[in-house]
């Protein structure tokens, strides 16, 4: 199945001139601007170099090529053999070439026969199709198609279809003629021999003709039926002017309801025309849209010829507009006068039997355009051919079968899709799909899938990946993939896809019921090397089984790779479809020089042209067949086996090592029929390959563990030699086996002149483990029957303590009591929130690593191997594994732990004990600290209503984390039958709730007071209040005590004089079952605070003897201080001088005043 990008592209554009192709490239024609070569994969199931090589002077030999059981058909399409004929079939042996003497129908001009060609595989009869006849059809030239069947004996049959469709040119063509008074008597009769000479060209295209003349009214001069075919040109010049107004829309009205009517001699399914001539501007033109639509509904294609200076009015001319068809450029004409009339006829002519055109300007293009044969494939029973050329190039396909013809030309796809650029038929378990690609369908392509009773499904992957012009559907496929008769895959190729560094794809969808699933957003696609220039995928062939694994193969042809070289790729099959990764390149470049477009076309089908049973195919390119050789399968098997079979481990002695032999034998098997061949087998034996140097067990020699060498195979027998090597036995390898690897590598060998080297089939095994294991001890019974008794404890631990304990310890006890345990493994699973530490050996071999949880979701996990390799009968082992507990862990109430005992043994006794689980429980730590300070207070003894306000206060401070807690304030209150509180109910503790009073417990208070000075719970009844409050980690509380203490209770005691201690208590209440107070100075105690005051008594204060002492020893002062004063002469000498002062008076001396005595 071929892409058109060449040949094809190069006919429609050249030669047809009708397939639009401003789109299209000329694949053969372009050069590659960057190629990056790649080596091919060299000979893995095609031998790369060419067998045959068919080449022809032929334009265009080995576009397609037909391969049959004993020979090949191949195409030249562009081989001009005469004027008139236009491709050659030729029939190849593996030698020469002969034309056939196809002898095509008449009607077959330059049919290109051969541009596609198809095979019956059930029949072994050929299709080869030519879609380029032109047939011309006056004014337009149809290109169509034809097909003719080839059998196996070269007959050639009749063509299909049997014949060209005649022109259809038929049309129901109404003239109306303006006869109003501003056309001038000598216009009218212009007007009639134009219509009269437009009415003469048309008389062979089966055409019918009415004339109607308006003015004010119309008036019908002939219909359809009445239209004499014999005298009408003297009716038309005879017809009257009837002069008058212009009503052109009255009259436009007349002919739709009365002209274009069946009663009348309209006929259906042919071309409506209506021609309008006239010389002004409606005189009614506020009905012209009714008019209008009224003709619209019945398809008639109008024309509107405007005669004079009349239509230079812009009204005029929207309303000629107005009157005409969509579009009104094709559609309306004007002229100066009604004597230039003659010159527009021809275009008018050609007008109104356009090549395109909307369906009221003319029919649209049905099969005129059709090109039959395009692509086609076979049906049972028949051949489904397409056209797609049909409906403006929308396209589709025709079915021949011998119950008939039948088509499907779907016109809800766009024009210029070209469905049925490709085809291909699908067949499931119920039903079977055609496949059609459409590689221009919005310039991107689509490919639609259409069942028997015509259900479609388009494949479009335009939500996903799409590029413009990337020709999606260019060429489809499909394959079964497993041979059962039903297609697996449907293959679309898009040879114009784009990416960075190479062109082409190919897409595999899947065949699910009657569905074609490609999964478009995780597309399964085919791509070759890089290459900017490929056009990977312009070819595809379903091959047969290469490679021996039951299922069919795939070729992809990409012809411009290396700088239009070319090449072609083989992909496998896998199960469940198509391998994306190519297994072999075969390049055109490393074929032959001078190959061009190399994989421009690739037989359909494989046949054995070789004579050695194995299928050959062919791949067409410029002027050349090449003929490539499939090769042989086969596939080696590789043994290994050892003397002794097992290491022993008795006495074993890693200081001694033992001998063995190693019998290795090779045997080739073919996959395909062949009866010989040969190939050489490059082997290599490592020793314990699983272990790195140096610390392998194995040895060939002294630090040499490798054994290399060659063998040649063939198919006769088994090649079988011996290897001697030595291994070192320790104890503790008893359960880990050498595990020795035997690989090779293989080269085909040709066995006999001519003849083709082998491959080694995919699926053989090139490199195998063969292990060697050591002996195990297990009895007569040969089966180790071990009795573990497993258990753990907590280490002595009663609970776990959050914040205090740093780890858990748990000791694990293991004790075999049945026989030989190997490789036994102890299994412990934590808690999330716990990590793995460290482990202790208190007796045996342990090893121990842990994963930790992750998510915090999952338990933790600890595995411990237990006198690994084996744990001996009646042997034990303890160890202890810790964990560590974080600080800030928030656990459950209760925290489990298990222990699962196992061991490679495939028996247990029935007395194990392997599975344990324990429980612990869970306490967080806390720490509190309260503070309070000594407050003062004294009292007179004997005063009894004295108050005074005292203060005490307690700082609750939380340290550690946040938790629920109740402080407990105990105030004492009253005392023998007097409180000590003057208004007791005012004492109040903000944030806090009285709960209850407590009595004392000491009956004799007072003697406890005299004693002990101290007033607290013991002797004085308190007042309980409880706080509670969830306190933050770091957060502080401070509680005030605040109230009048009387001096009532201070009397009873019978003390005058003393210092009490009046001491509030501050104590805590917790969860106990949840926290634990840590506090290493404490022994792990709560705290609790005393808030004492110290209440001062002293008795009332006696002056008396104070004063009476006082006034005495003054008075014996004052005595005393006179005896000294006169003694010291103080009065006397003071008296003299008075008396002197006052002598100095009377003789004139100083004046004394006489206060002076007084002070």
């Amino acid at each position: 199945m071929t892409a058109r990008f060449g040949f094809d592209t190069f006919l429609s554009c050249c030669c047809l001139g009708a397939l639009q192709c401003s789109h299209t490239m000329d694949w053969l024609t372009s050069t590659a601007i960057f190629m990056t070569v790649l080596k091919s994969t060299l000979g893995f199931n095609i031998d790369p170099v060419a067998w045959k090589t068919l080449r022809n002077p032929a334009e265009s030999f080995g576009y397609q090529i037909v391969q049959r059981q004993a020979n090949l058909l191949v195409s030249a399409p562009l081989d001009q053999d005469s004027q008139d004929r236009r491709g050659t079939i030729w029939k190849c042996s593996t030698e020469s070439c002969t034309a056939l003497p196809i002898s095509v129908p008449d009607f077959a001009v330059n049919m290109s026969l051969g541009l596609t060609m198809t095979l019956d595989p059930s029949t072994g009869a050929a299709m080869a199709c030519g879609p380029t006849i032109p047939k011309d059809c006056g004014s337009i030239t149809m290109y169509n198609g034809a097909c003719l069947q080839i059998d196996r004996m070269d007959g050639v049959g009749a063509p299909l279809p049997p014949s060209l469709d005649v022109c259809k040119n038929q049309a129901d063509i109404a003239f109306l003629l303006d006869g109003s008074g501003s056309v001038a008597a000598e216009s009218f009769r212009q007007m009639k021999t134009f219509v009269s000479n437009l009415i003469g060209s048309f008389l062979d295209k089966d055409s019918q003709f009415a004339v109607v003349q308006f003015s004010n009214n119309p008036t019908i001069h002939n219909y359809f039926y009445n239209f004499n075919v014999n005298s009408w040109r003297n009716y038309i010049n005879g017809i009257k002017q009837i002069r008058g107004g212009t009503n052109t829309a009255r009259a436009i009205q007349s002919v739709v309801d009365h002209v274009f009517v069946a009663s009348r001699g309209s006929r259906p399914n042919v071309k409506k025309i209506l021609i309008v001539i006239t010389d002004g501007e409606s005189g009614d033109h506020h009905n012209l849209p009714s008019a209008l639509t009224a003709a619209e509904r019945k398809n008639i294609g109008r024309f509107a010829i405007g005669v004079g200076r009349a239509f230079k009015n812009e009204n005029a001319k929207q309303e000629l507009n107005a009157i005409a068809s969509s579009p009104s450029a094709k559609h309306v004409f004007q002229v100066e006068n009604f004597a230039a009339l003659e010159a527009i006829r021809e275009t008018l002519q050609d007008s109104i039997f356009a090549i395109e055109g909307s369906q009221s300007s003319g029919e649209t293009l049905k099969l005129e355009m059709a090109q039959q044969g395009f692509s086609a494939a076979y049906v049972p029973g028949g051949i489904q051919i397409a056209a797609v050329g049909a409906n403006e190039w929308r396209g589709g396909f025709q079915t021949y079968t011998d119950q008939g013809a039948s088509a499907y030309l779907p016109m809800s796809i766009a024009p210029d899709s070209y469905l049925g650029y490709s085809l291909t038929v699908a067949q499931t378990r119920n039903a079977r799909l055609t496949v059609v690609g459409a590689p221009r369908y919005l310039h991107r392509g689509v490919v639609m899938v259409i069942s028997q009773n015509r259900l479609e499904q388009t494949i479009d992957p335009f939500q996903w990946q799409y590029q413009i012009g990337e020709y999606f559907g260019a060429v489809v496929c499909a394959m079964d993939v497993n041979g059962d008769a039903s297609t697996d895959v449907i293959l679309i190729s898009a040879p114009m896809f784009a990416e960075e560094d190479r062109e082409g794809r190919v897409y595999a969808c899947t065949m699910i019921g009657l569905k074609v699933e490609c999964r478009f957003d995780s597309p399964v696609v085919l791509r070759g090397v890089r290459s900017p220039r490929a056009r990977f995928g312009s070819s595809l062939a379903i091959l047969p089984d290469l490679n021996s694994d039951g299922l069919n193969d795939l070729a992809v042809g990409a012809p411009l790779e290396d700088d239009g070289q070319g090449a072609v790729y083989v992909f496998h099959s896998e199960r469940t479809g198509i391998s994306t990764t190519f297994s072999q390149r075969i390049a055109g470049s490393e074929l032959r020089s001078g190959l061009r477009f190399f994989g421009m076309s690739i037989s359909q089908s494989s046949a054995d042209l070789s004579g050695d049973n194995l299928p050959d195919f062919a791949v067409g390119s410029k002027g050349t067949v090449t003929l490539l050789r499939s090769k042989p399968i086969v596939t080696v098997e590789s043994m290994l086996s050892y003397a002794p079979i097992q290491v022993s481990t008795k006495n074993a002695d890693c200081n001694k090592p033992k001998n063995f032999v190693a019998e290795i034998c090779f045997v080739m098997i073919a996959l395909s029929s062949v009866p010989t061949a040969k190939a050489r087998v490059n082997y290599t034996l490592t020793l314990d390959a699983t272990r790195k140097a140096p610390n392998n067990r194995g040895y060939i020699s002294e630090d040499n563990r490798e054994k290399s060498g060659t063998r040649i195979l063939d198919l006769a027998a088994a090649q079988c030699f011996n290897v001697n090597f030595f291994i070192e036995p320790c104890p503790e390898d008893a359960l880990n086996p050498l595990y020795n690897e035997l690989r090779f590598t293989f080269e085909g060998l040709p066995a006999a002149a001519n003849a083709l080297s082998p491959s080694l089939a995919a699926q053989a095994q090139t490199a195998n483990i063969h292990p060697l294991a050591f002996e195990i001890n297990c009895g007569l019974d040969k089966q180790c029957v071990d009795n573990l008794q497993l258990d753990f404890n907590f280490s002595r631990s009663s609970e776990v303590r959050v914040g205090i304990d740093e780890l858990l310890n748990v000791t694990v006890s293991v004790e075999n009591l049945g026989e030989d345990a190997y490789n036994a493994l102890v299994v412990l699973t934590y808690p999330a929130e716990f990590s793995f530490r460290k482990f202790a050996v208190l007796q045996g071999r342990i090893e121990c690593n842990s994963l930790d949880s992750e998510s915090g979701l999952s338990r933790g996990k600890t595995d411990c191997t237990v006198d690994k390799p084996i744990l001996r009968s009646n042997t034990s082992a303890v160890f202890v594994v810790s964990y560590g507990i974080e600080t800030n862990s928030r656990l459950d109430s209760r925290i489990s732990v298990t222990a699962n005992a196992t061991s490679s043994n495939q028996r247990h006794s029935a007395l194990s004990q392997l599975y344990k689980e324990k429980d612990i429980g869970v306490k967080y730590s806390i720490f509190v600290t309260m503070e309070s300070s000594l407050s003062y207070v004294n009292f007179t003894f004997g005063k009894n209503d004295v108050q005074k306000t005292v203060e005490q206060t307690v700082l609750v401070s939380n340290n550690v984390r946040a938790f629920h807690v109740t402080v407990v304030i105990r105030v004492p209150v009253k005392l023998g039958e007097k409180d000590i509180w003057a208004n007791l109910s005012s004492l109040q503790i903000p944030d806090c709730q009285y709960s209850n009073d407590e009595q004392a417990n000491v009956s004799d208070w007072r003697g406890h007071l005299q004693k002990n000075k101290i007033l607290d719970c013991s002797v004085a009844t308190c007042r309980v209040f409880k706080c509670p409050r969830f306190m933050g980690r770091l957060e502080g509380k401070r509680y005030k005590i605040s109230a009048n203490m009387s001096s009532a209770w201070i009397q009873q005691i019978g003390l005058d004089r003393a210092k009490f201690i009046l001491t509030t208590t501050a104590s805590l209440e917790y969860d106990e079952n949840q926290y634990i107070f840590f506090s290493p100075s404490s022994n792990n105690d709560p705290p609790a605070r005393k808030i004492e005051t110290e209440v001062e008594v002293y008795p009332q204060p006696d002056f008396t003897k104070e004063i009476v002492g006082g006034s005495l020893g003054g008075l014996a002062i004052l005595v005393l201080l006179s005896v000294v004063l006169y003694k010291a002469g103080f009065f006397k000498s003071k008296y003299k001088e008075m008396i002197n002062d006052a002598d100095g008076a009377d003789t004139g001396g100083p004046v004394h005043d006489e206060r002076a005595l007084t002070q």
